[in-house]
């Protein structure tokens, strides 16, 4: 008898899970409810290091490092992600509906524009008003590291090797190997002196780097806000169930890693904070949305 009861709440989850999948929206992919490994172990953290990083770059990365661990188990309920960075098309529809600011690079020579590039040069206050437009919200930072990472803790969204074929980095841009600090801070600066091909690629352009659900550029491309607010310690007191983040901050997470970031940084476990939450002058920081159930959908209970 308890046997055939476990069965059938077995069979329960199962459809239910069926069900929740099958109602995704076609720009949406369902995170299925679990547990998984959020954070660095220190191998991943020391290897990071290893890039050669000096000055106040080395500083920074060792905080960054130290701060984006211990590895622990996180257990979040289901969830629907963005399997696309937000684009330029789908933003200008919201400004074009709501009167909303334009980002300020749809004004500028450096082709940030086109439309089915990443929007960039965006804050967090306008990526949380775009959101609530659709119906959707930002994604938890535990939310956004498992949809990147799957449940068998990848350091990357394919795996667990660098390939700087599957994603759009520094790399991708300059198109050759930016092998340390060194190398990677000349390209900089002939960079910043002027490269035209220095800018996000379009969504979805390198298949072969999705996640394990099927979501794209989760390494490289444009940095991406989430709901959190950064706090360096959260880790030694979040709880193991559906953290949200501290509840006050003076920036906001960042994750991913941009266009122009080198070969160590756009792993899925390392938590940014580089810009205040109302700043929209990057250009190399977008988002994506999330649900906890489909747009349009009112909550129901599931017997």
């Amino acid at each position: 008898m308890i046997l055939r009861a476990l069965m059938l709440l077995l069979l329960i989850a199962v459809q239910r899970n069926v069900s929740l999948a099958a109602d995704a929206p076609a720009d949406m992919v369902l995170i299925p409810a679990g547990s998984f490994l959020m954070g660095a172990t220190p191998e991943e953290q020391q290897a990071v290091l290893a890039f050669g990083w000096q000055g106040p770059m080395r500083d920074r990365m060792q905080f960054l490092a130290e701060h984006s661990g211990p590895q622990h188990t996180v257990h979040l309920d289901a969830f629907y992600i963005d399997t696309q960075e937000v684009t330029n098309q789908v933003y200008r529809a919201f400004v074009s509906a709501t009167g909303h600011q334009a980002p300020t690079f749809w004004n500028s020579p450096r082709h940030l524009a086109d439309p089915a590039q990443p929007v960039v040069g965006v804050s967090w206050s306008d990526a949380q008003a775009f959101c609530a437009w659709q119906g959707k919200r930002l994604p938890t930072e535990a939310e956004w590291e498992k949809a990147a990472r799957g449940t068998d803790g990848r350091r990357y969204p394919w795996g667990q090797e660098w390939d700087a074929t599957r994603l759009h980095t520094a790399d991708a841009v300059a198109g050759k190997p930016l092998e340390n600090f060194e190398v990677w801070t000349t390209w900089q600066r002939a960079m910043n002196a002027g490269m035209d091909t220095a800018r996000p690629a379009t969504v979805s352009s390198y298949p072969r780097g999705a996640s394990p659900y099927g979501v794209f550029d989760m390494a490289g491309n444009v940095w991406e806000w989430v709901a959190d607010w950064y706090e360096p310690e959260y880790y030694a007191t979040s709880p193991p169930r559906n953290p949200t983040g501290p509840a006050t901050g003076e920036a906001k997470v960042l994750r991913g890693g941009g266009w122009d970031v080198p070969k160590t940084i756009p792993v899925t476990w390392l938590r940014e904070h580089f810009l205040p939450p109302e700043f929209a002058g990057s250009p190399v920081t977008g988002f994506r949305c999330a649900a906890t159930t489909p747009p349009g959908w009112r909550t129901v209970q599931w017997p």
